[in-house]
């Protein structure tokens, strides 16, 4: 018999490495920073429309504390939009187009009379 074969093997592959995303303490960091951020941006945006000052120092018979709201209400813009109309006169142009088309028109009116004159006397009997 032959001896035994030994056969070399490699170690296993180790498993991969976490991605740095897959840590949920990223995501938590992330979402407090956002919500800190948030806050701050709303209390800087907030804080400038509304003024409030209150004194509370109030001691036995005195009036009570004077308090201040100063609110600054929107105010409205009026824009006024001007349409000037002109009348215009004709050009000269213009004017001569139409003494050339009454003119047309007179001479249209003339040679009609006459084609009826022609054909009145083309039927009349003992026409040339």
């Amino acid at each position: 018999m032959e001896g035994e074969r030994y056969i070399e093997r490699l170690p296993p592959e180790l498993p991969p490495e976490d991605r740095w995303w897959a840590n949920p303490w990223a995501a938590i960091v992330a979402a407090v920073l956002g919500i800190v951020a948030g806050v701050l941006i709303g209390l800087a945006v907030g804080g400038k429309t509304k003024t409030e000052t209150v004194t509370e120092t109030q001691r036995a018979g005195q009036a009570a504390p004077a308090r201040t709201v100063t609110a600054k209400q929107p105010t409205v813009e009026v824009r006024t939009h001007t349409v000037t109309a002109t009348r215009t006169t004709p050009s000269p142009a213009i004017g001569e187009g139409e003494a050339r088309r009454r003119e047309a028109e007179q001479d249209l009116r003339t040679v009609e009379k006459e084609n009826r004159e022609l054909r009145r006397q083309v039927e009349e009997p003992g026409a040339p």
